[in-house]
């Protein structure tokens, strides 16, 4: 390790000009009495050691790990105190002094700077170069200020800023490097406590050093994923939120893969998150990831692009637990879904934790591999139903609480009964609710809901058309719409038209003469039976077959309800 890296445990008040008699003296001593000032002070180390935030430590290890990747003459050109790094869980965001660095940054230095993070974070650590306009200060006062000959400096080429927690919750610490410590209070001076909104700002001093016109910089934006514990389950998503908790706090033990689906905003991002969450406060040691399908795919792209496929495999199939949305993004993309079946066999096979969500089961993912399918049953299945009236008042009780938003129960009730199709719905009408409060200072009633909410009710309902239920059914049997509202009666043909007649009969309540006019000019007597053969199979719970396999009609009816209600 660099010998300016080298962190004191003394107090950074004294300058190092300071301590060298004291260092001068205690070289004088003897070997008993450097003893015993070691034991007098063993305790004082062993605190200010317990008190070293493991966030140091990782960025001690990176700083090593990048000197030695890339020599000390190009490290002391383009990192020695010119630039910042955080530390966010498995994110190292390295912070450069302007715009035209980072395309330089990023062609030399993003592959060494992955190696350096993935040795102290972990193979899933990802490296980000953005700009940090403190550094651009800090790269300003280090040229314009030449220190004495006779006092060495201390590198300041990392600084460690401190999480959003670390702010609201306690003091932010020392950094590590003296240079960027900030001043500490005077003896009986209390902290300020944070400004409330609306309430005016005291004059405070410049800091010096700083630009008299440099705004508050805001906190980096990190994702915040869900907890299991906020997940509002109704009775039928009871089961799905119990083998969450299960993979969660057994890891790899079972359900594997576990597999959600679902309609849109019935909670499958959530419990991905949720997982995520549990896992790492309860096993900090295990490497876990959440991605999109999308990334996946991004991620594999990229490595073809730059031929690193090697390194690319050793990231995925090393992981712990892999949690991946939107699995429905690998439908048709035969590539892409070689890799992936790759990548869960190996996972599966060394016991490391799958959790997939979808919009579809996977048997319904009709341009998928067969074993990549296969795999994907091999564990658990389970369906997320849209909430019920009760989970959509909780739901806005929570989000209402969340905002701080006086809202009466009838208006909970209100909004529960009108926004009905998907939770994002009834977040998005509280937010307009907290709109109207906050610029007119008023409680939330039932009136003032009904005002403020009619014209996105309006805009929330969405009409079916007739050829919008031919479209869905043709996409889900495989047939085309000529062939649907065609003269053949081949069996092919007549399940489908029967579920699209049924449909369009249900969602638009058009006359049956209207529904076979537009399926090939039919006679209406042949749309009613449709609809009565139709609630006849779903009362007996029948069956009919997609893509050589069986399923519910209550299901097929479900999905396709779902897709052309919501989109």
């Amino acid at each position: 390790m660099p010998p300016e890296w080298i962190h004191s445990n003394n107090d950074s008040s004294f300058s190092s000009a300071d301590r060298q008699p004291e260092h001068a003296a205690r070289s004088q001593k003897t070997p008993r009495a450097e003893h015993h000032h070691a034991g007098n002070n063993s305790q004082q180390v062993s605190r200010s050691q317990e008190a070293d935030r493991p966030e140091d430590d990782k960025t001690t290890r990176f700083q090593s790990a990048l000197y030695a990747l890339i020599g000390p003459e190009r490290y002391q050109k383009w990192f020695a105190g010119q630039v910042t790094v955080q530390i966010e869980g498995d994110v190292l965001q390295i912070g450069v002094p302007s715009p035209f660095v980072i395309k330089h940054m990023l062609r030399e230095f993003q592959q060494v700077a992955n190696t350096a993070a993935q040795e102290c974070l972990g193979l899933s650590a990802q490296v980000r170069f953005e700009v940090d306009q403190s550094a651009a200060a800090r790269q300003q006062r280090t040229l314009m200020e030449e220190p004495p000959a006779s006092v060495p400096l201390r590198d300041s080429t990392f600084v460690e800023s401190p999480t959003a927690e670390q702010r609201t919750d306690v003091p932010p610490p020392a950094p590590l490097f003296a240079n960027t410590t900030p001043t500490a209070p005077a003896p009986g001076r209390q902290p300020q406590p944070p400004q409330q909104p609306g309430t005016a700002q005291p004059a405070t001093a410049q800091p010096a050093g700083e630009p008299s016109g440099q705004k508050a910089k805001l906190p980096p934006r990190r994702r915040r994923f869900a907890q299991l514990d906020d997940f509002v389950a109704e009775e039928n998503n009871h089961v799905a939120l119990s083998m969450a908790r299960v993979v969660a706090q057994e890891p790899g033990e079972n359900y594997n893969p576990l597999y959600f689906y679902g309609g849109v905003g019935t909670g499958k991002t959530h419990l991905l998150e949720g997982i995520h969450s549990e896992t790492r406060q309860l096993y900090p040691e295990l490497t876990v990831m959440y991605l999109t399908a999308e990334a996946f795919a991004n991620y594999y792209t990229k490595a073809l692009r730059e031929k690193s496929l090697p390194s690319f495999r050793r990231r995925f199939r090393s992981i712990d637990v892999l949690l991946v949305d939107d699995v429905d993004f690998l439908d048709s993309k035969k590539g892409i879904q070689e890799e992936f079946c790759h990548t869960i066999q190996e996972l599966l096979a060394y016991r490391r934790q799958i959790v997939l969500a979808a919009d579809r089961h996977p048997r319904m993912l009709t341009n998928i591999r067969q074993d990549l399918c296969s795999r994907f049953l091999a564990g658990l299945v389970t369906r997320l139903e849209a909430p019920d009236e009760q989970s959509r008042q909780e739901i806005v009780r929570q989000q209402a609480k969340k905002v701080g938003l006086p809202i009466s129960p009838e208006a909970v009730d209100y909004i529960s009964r009108k926004f009905t199709r998907s939770a994002r719905e009834l977040l998005g009408a509280v937010n307009c609710l907290q709109t109207y409060h906050h610029l007119t200072g008023r409680a939330i009633g039932v009136t003032a809901t009904r005002e403020v909410l009619k014209d996105l009710e309006r805009d929330c309902l969405r009409i079916v058309r007739t050829v919008d239920v031919q479209r869905a059914v043709c996409d889900l049997f495989g047939v085309s719409q000529g062939d649907l509202v065609s003269a053949k009666r081949t069996r092919q043909l007549a399940q489908p038209r029967m579920v699209a007649m049924y449909l369009t009969r249900k969602l638009t309540h058009a006359a049956y003469q209207e529904i076979g006019q537009q399926f090939g000019g039919r006679n209406h007597s042949t749309v009613m039976s449709a609809e009565r053969k139709m609630q006849q199979m779903l009362e007996q719970n029948g069956s009919m077959k997609i893509s050589a396999r069986d399923w519910t009609v209550q299901e097929v009816i479900s999905m396709l309800q779902e897709q052309l209600q919501v989109g």
